[in-house]
């Protein structure tokens, strides 16, 4: 384990892994209790196929906390350090889950690809969660584990998000308005076997290419990470078989933002965006029916279990008031940004990308923008 965390390039997020005598079981009895109430709730819900995703969900909670497979943390190496492996191994999940997503979205064969439109609201959201996530110092997914971990940090980002994703589902219908074109499909009109190539040639050639320009600066690649995203691509593959669409993040924050408003008394339903079909639904169905509500606990879960079995249950330090500071409004950032934007770091860049939408590629594009912004933004917090 030890040498694990020496390959481990991610430091400034990295934390310690244990395995010792010195596991909570109080916490891991408590979650365990945790995990029944909800699995009970979601067989009544959605049966087999909720089940499986609840526990996908855990599955990957608990890769993300081992491999600390961070978006933030590897877009502020590159940017502060100009280390340009973390962006070519996320490339390299995005290439091997388009090599299940691309056919079987061609082809309809039950699941679909992740689509949206090219829009003002994707330009101003995506970089908008660029800032958000460098001043969190965690993505969406990036919440979750770290939260699930016991992170004080992400006790005050979580909320923000949750805030923040329900302000951008109230603005969403506003600023879509200010212009949009209907999603673009990298080669969608081409046969299959052009359009799967097209898109996988691309994917990969950014990948060989980021890695190029490590191996050229003397950075080392590491097979620990190699392992993590082979390990995570297989999970999102899964995801979307069985789910019939790609994983996404923080749709499931915006469906409790949007039901804690409505146990406040706020009608939430009456706006444009929770009058729409697939909205509308969520907040008439129980939190354990939608499929990103459903992982969100999931990942909450096994990243509490795993932290919980490693010993290395919040065992980071409390953070100065102004990094908890930066921590809630980088997460009201992300919920606004990622609601404009159709989704974060999971739900537009990973799902977009590897689903052929040219989408995928602007968010990625203007969230490294709006990531420079917060990284500048940093010290000002103390970081």
């Amino acid at each position: 384990m030890d040498k694990f965390l020496k390959l481990n390039f991610f430091e400034y997020q990295t934390i310690s892994l244990k395995w010792g005598n010195k596991k909570d079981y109080g916490l891991l009895c408590l979650l365990g209790v945790i995990t029944a109430i909800i699995s009970g709730f979601v067989a009544i819900d959605t049966g087999h196929k909720g089940l499986s995703l609840f526990f996908l969900g855990g599955l990957l909670g608990m890769a993300f906390l081992y491999f600390q497979y961070g978006f933030a943390s590897g877009w502020l190496k590159f940017i502060t350090q100009g280390d340009t492996r973390p962006i070519g191994y996320h490339f390299v999940l995005i290439g091997f889950c388009s090599l299940v997503y691309l056919p079987i979205s061609y082809l309809g064969l039950g699941s679909s690809g992740s689509f949206a439109p090219i829009s003002i609201s994707l330009v101003l959201g995506s970089f908008i969660f660029g800032i958000g996530m460098q001043l969190a110092n965690g993505c969406g997914s990036g919440v979750l584990f770290t939260f699930g971990s016991g992170s004080a940090r992400m006790i005050f980002a979580l909320p923000g998000f949750i805030i923040g994703s329900v302000i951008g589902s109230v603005i969403l219908p506003i600023v879509l308005n200010w212009g949009a074109l209907n999603p673009i499909i990298i080669g969608a009109s081409s046969s299959l076997i052009i359009y799967c190539a097209l898109n996988s040639f691309l994917i990969f050639c950014v990948a060989a290419i980021f890695f190029t320009m490590a191996i050229k600066s003397g950075q080392k690649l590491s097979i620990n990470w190699l392992v993590g995203t082979l390990l995570i691509s297989f999970l999102c593959i899964l995801v979307f078989i069985i789910s019939g669409h790609p994983w996404g993040v923080t749709f499931g924050f915006t469906v409790w933002g949007g039901k804690i408003a409505m146990l406040a008394g706020i009608p939430i339903d009456k706006a444009a965006f929770w009058q729409w079909p697939g909205p509308a639904l969520a907040l008439k169905q129980s939190v354990f029916a939608d499929v990103s509500s459903l992982m969100n606990f999931g990942m909450i879960l096994g990243a509490s279990f795993f932290a919980a079995v490693t010993a290395s249950f919040a065992n980071q330090p409390w953070p100065p008031i102004r990094q908890l500071a930066a921590a809630m409004i980088g997460g009201l950032l992300m919920g606004v940004g990622a609601r404009l934007a159709f989704g974060c770091n999971i739900g537009a860049f990973v799902a977009g990308i590897s689903s052929g939408s040219l989408h995928g590629w602007l968010w990625a594009f203007f969230a490294l923008l709006g990531s420079w912004v917060g990284i500048k933004t940093r010290p000002y917090f103390g970081f």
